[in-house]
């Protein structure tokens, strides 16, 4: 049986949820560790949220999430 291994760590829920998305275009599922943390404590609480991927997916993870970091506001031409 293969594990959730950890791919991506954040202290911000957005930039997981963005990866997490990523991932999904490509079919990949993955899951947020933490994630309801902040949901059942009395005070916010700085909490790093990890995004965890099934290990024999991991490489190919690593792959689209390395070419999504790559992507920068020079390579979008956001007046077309």
């Amino acid at each position: 049986m293969s594990e959730l291994v950890a791919i991506f760590q954040s202290s911000y829920l957005y930039e997981i949820e963005l990866a997490k998305s990523k991932l999904a275009s490509r079919e990949i599922p993955s899951y947020i560790k933490n994630e309801y943390v902040n949901n059942i404590a009395v005070f916010p609480i700085s909490q790093n949220y990890f995004l965890l991927v099934n290990e024999n997916d991991f490489h190919r993870a690593e792959k689209v999430l390395a070419d999504y970091d790559s992507i920068t506001s020079e390579d979008v031409n956001l007046n077309q």
